[in-house]
């Protein structure tokens, strides 16, 4: 199998190449024809002329050679005049070489310069801005083999964070075009191996392979053979396409499809007022909580007493799509969803106590029935939580139970899949602009239901919650973060976009520093969720609790918030 693998040609890589030196020799063929065709009509011509006496100042034949040098100088229009034609016959015969070597030297002869010459000198000066060799900056580095809107989320990140990486791209044109947007680019082709020793893969820390699947099993297989221990991360969009990536060497996959709907079903909150969890660090587990309709609604956060009374912790809250950080000051209402941590006894504890209140059971609504919007379906079946699909496609929609065929925007369609009761709509469309529509539309016709949904593009992420979604998550960057908790080893929950929940171990900066005394959160931004030592694990710990050596602290607080914990205390 390596054997064919590596015997595959690059079909498309000289055809520009090949095409034009296809036509050089066409020309030339040409022009050797008429040469020929024209050396022998003058040798008959002329020698017609001297036996006619018409040529009165020569004698003897006409030599081969003679004819091949008038032919050339009168197609090269030089026409040094010390052989000239007497007779008409001749002399329009000689005009017809003059027009054939005018037609080679303003067309042929441009042709070849600019093809031959001229643009392999600019293509070779151009070209080489663009690094063929990586030059190592010390240190691990990550590999990337494809452009695409994850890698970009991808680099921004190892830029963010100070990781040194390296894009491979195989064609000129869009290498160039990605280095004059300044990212470390390296020309070469995917298929050689020497491709993967110039992108000093001995001394990487990962390559992501992020282009389609079959691209993705080719590099991973080629990567594999160069380097047998690198770790090799490849995203994947068929349920197939993930064996057969372990079987070419990816040590991780990531299905996007798969991981993206698993996050919208856990989003899904307003189905009852218990804690639905998203995620944990061991013992502490973070989950999300819906108050509508109970006794807390009305009271300021500090009233609540949720900590003393049932062990949970509030780290966070949500309005309307807002994430807020948990101000004593706050009133709660029926909008709020609060972020809390705690055990799972702790939850166990918060949960027995509301579970008399209501309960939403009418299906979640999931408009769209691609990969994603199958994900979430699976999901929410395994969280017991019913949904109703509202598919336009017909073949998609056979392939999901509970679907209704129609447009999503369709107000009749809405109501019979159930807008009017159901607790919650997610939207799993790849159309950016079908999501603010749909997100616009649902939230008119329910103020006071749960939407949740997904953006194509990163950028899109800010105008769908200004339409009225309550979670946004975009699919490049939730595979951006995802490949870089790989790259880090460490634990981070994403709990919705550009908002996440991570563990840092203790820096020897905040060794035996009181939590009072570190001023995590006005230098970073950062909140402490946790912290782990020696005795034990403190939710929320008090300010007089201390940071131990071998210990570790659990923050929640965005990208920014995130970069500014390490400058200031893991590298200081």
């Amino acid at each position: 199998m390596k054997a064919v693998i590596k015997s595959t040609p690059s079909v498309f890589k000289q055809r520009e190449k090949r095409r034009n030196a296809a036509r050089f020799l066409r020309f030339a063929l040409v022009l050797f024809f008429f040469v020929g065709i024209y050396m022998y009509v003058y040798r008959h011509l002329m020698s017609a002329e001297v036996v006619a006496g018409i040529q009165s100042d020569r004698q003897g034949p006409v030599s081969w050679v003679e004819s091949f040098y008038w032919v050339l100088t009168t197609m090269s229009t030089l026409g040094y005049g010390d052989i000239v034609f007497k007779g008409d016959a001749g002399r329009l015969f000689a005009m017809g070489v003059m027009f054939t070597g005018i037609f080679y030297i303003f067309i042929v002869l441009p042709f070849v310069f600019m093809q031959f010459l001229y643009k392999p000198f600019m293509e070779y000066q151009t070209g080489a801005r663009v690094a063929r060799k990586f030059e190592h900056p010390g240190g691990k580095h990550v590999i990337l083999t494809h452009y695409d809107s994850i890698s970009h989320a991808l680099m921004e990140k190892l830029t963010q964070f100070g990781y040194p990486f390296v894009l491979i791209v195989e064609n000129l044109k869009e290498a160039l075009s990605l280095h004059d947007m300044d990212f470390p680019v390296m020309l070469g082709s995917l298929d050689d191996a020497d491709t993967f020793e110039h992108a000093s893969i001995h001394n990487a820390a990962m390559l992501v392979a992020t282009d389609d699947d079959i691209r993705n099993v080719n590099i991973a297989f080629r990567a594999r053979d160069v380097s047998p221990s690198l770790p090799i991360v490849s995203t994947c969009s068929r349920d197939a396409s993930q064996d057969i990536l372990d079987l070419a060497g990816s040590t991780h996959v990531i299905r996007s499809s798969q991981q993206m709907g698993s996050f919208l079903a856990r989003r899904i909150c307003f189905t009852d007022n218990f804690t639905h969890l998203i995620g944990s660090f061991e013992e502490v587990q973070i989950a999300e909580v819906n108050i509508h309709g109970t006794p807390l609604v009305g009271q300021h956060l500090r009233d609540t007493n949720l900590r003393e009374e049932y062990g949970v912790n509030v780290v966070g809250m949500w309005e309307r799509g807002t994430f807020e950080p948990p101000e004593p000051e706050a009133m709660l209402n029926n909008h709020t969803v609060l972020l809390l941590a705690g055990t799972e006894a702790n939850f166990e504890k918060y949960d027995a106590a509301f579970k008399e209140f209501a309960h939403n059971t009418a299906p979640v609504i999931i408009i769209g029935a691609g990969r994603v919007g199958r994900e979430t379906g699976k999901s929410l079946e395994e969280m017991g939580i019913p949904y109703r699909f509202i598919e336009t496609d017909e073949q998609k929609a056979e392939m999901v139970s509970h679907a209704i065929v129609g447009d999503a925007s369709d107000k009749s369609v809405l109501e019979r899949a159930g807008i009017n009761k159901s607790p919650a709509v997610v939207i799993t469309s790849h159309n950016d602009e079908s999501n603010v529509y749909l997100t616009i539309y649902c939230r008119k016709l329910r103020p006071d239901i749960q939407i949740v949904t997904r953006a194509f593009v990163q950028r899109n992420v800010e105008p769908l919650h200004r339409a009225g979604a309550d979670f946004v998550i975009s699919q490049d960057h939730m595979g951006a973060t995802s490949i870089f908790n790989l790259l880090r080893r460490a634990k981070i929950l994403m709990v919705t976009e550009g908002l996440d929940i991570f563990s840092q171990k203790t820096p020897r900066s905040l060794v035996d520093t009181k939590v009072q005394d570190s001023k995590i959160r006005e230098k970073t931004g950062c909140s402490i969720v946790a912290i782990r030592g020696v005795a034990g694990t403190v939710i929320t710990p008090s300010p007089d609790d201390q940071f131990c050596k071998e210990g570790e602290i659990i923050l929640i607080g965005d990208e920014a918030a995130e970069k500014a914990f390490e400058e200031k205390f893991c590298h200081a």
